[in-house]
């Protein structure tokens, strides 16, 4: 699950499982949970990387882009889930 090791990465996918979310209103969903404000090359990079990866994907819908998670993305995170279970009980 390399494409976990980024915490940014790991935390958008997390954001997008069950609802797709307009790129401004993820960052701003991000921003809120850190208490800090995300660099923006920051922030589409990552975006980009899972995008690449097909873990998310975008549409554009008027002048917004928006981002879902694909299937290998909800399996993904669902696995991560998982995994961080086991540690919490253990």
């Amino acid at each position: 699950m390399e494409w976990l090791t980024s915490g940014l990465r790991r935390d958008v996918c997390v954001l997008l499982y069950g609802e797709e979310r307009r790129a401004q209103k993820l960052k701003s969903s991000l921003e809120s949970r850190y208490g800090r404000r995300v660099k923006p090359d920051r922030f589409y990079g990552a975006l980009d990387s899972l995008e690449k990866n097909n873990y998310v994907q975008q549409r554009v819908e008027g002048l917004e882009d928006v981002y879902s998670l694909t299937d290998p993305g909800r399996s993904s995170v669902e696995a991560q889930f998982e995994w961080m279970r086991e540690q919490v009980d253990a």
